[in-house]
């Protein structure tokens, strides 16, 4: 058996090859019907067949034997999808703790509720290579050592609020990704977009930072366009 029983697990993708003297006359071609995307196309000989990162199900398959040289079954094209690199991010907020991880631009913190940022973990989802790291400026401590793919950044248990941020990839991701990142700051509201490591927040003020919003950019396509002020610093 492959898969499971019992779990309530899903499955996502297969692969299907033949072994010994029929894979030497034969090809084996596979497609499945997935979960949002409905049939895609035929994968063949240990090809991946279905979706990864997104977290749906497979609802069906057919299978069929071609001799070497045959015709395929049907199209080959998207037989697998991958779900492109996403940025999760969850932060430590004042009288609340950790809050739950969000995704791809979705604010972490509150609005309208004075309450600091106190941690911030950060991570990616299908990476191509290379992670992310980050580094918080912090009361009482100024900017702490570059942190990454899910360390704590910041504190807990101090009540020391997070007053700026820079986040940068590395890696392929760095090389293929651009990231946003843009801050709620104490008195000034919603700061423009920084990027890529530069600064996002405040410096002299004594201002908590109150909630977050990153995002994942394919180099060459437009990013966020409100990129004036995002730093402040007296």
């Amino acid at each position: 058996m492959s898969g499971t029983s019992g779990k309530s697990l899903r499955l996502e993708a297969i692969k299907i090859m033949l072994t010994g003297e029929i894979s030497e006359k034969y090809d084996i071609y596979y497609r499945v019907h997935a979960q949002e995307f409905g049939w895609l196309g035929w994968a063949k000989n240990g090809e991946e067949a279905g979706t990864s990162g997104y977290s749906y199900r497979l609802e069906g398959i057919q299978i069929k034997l071609v001799k070497k040289g045959g015709a395929t079954p049907g199209s080959t094209a998207n037989s697998f999808h991958k779900s492109p690199p996403r940025v999760k991010y969850a932060t430590h907020v004042q009288n609340e703790g950790w809050q739950d991880f969000v995704r791809e631009g979705e604010p972490s913190g509150t609005v309208g509720k004075s309450l600091r940022l106190e941690g911030i973990k950060i991570e990616l989802e299908n990476s191509i290579g290379g992670g992310i790291a980050y580094q918080t400026h912090v009361q009482e401590e100024g900017w702490q050592d570059w942190k990454g793919n899910g360390q704590i950044a910041g504190t807990t248990g101090k009540s020391y609020r997070l007053e700026a941020i820079r986040i940068k990839l590395t890696g392929e991701m760095e090389k293929k990704y651009d990231v946003y990142y843009r801050v709620q700051a104490q008195e000034f509201g919603w700061l423009g977009w920084a990027k890529n490591g530069n600064s996002a927040g405040s410096s002299g003020y004594s201002y908590r930072l109150e909630a977050i919003e990153i995002r994942l950019v394919e180099k060459g396509k437009k990013g966020p366009t409100s990129t004036i002020d995002a730093y402040k610093s007296k």
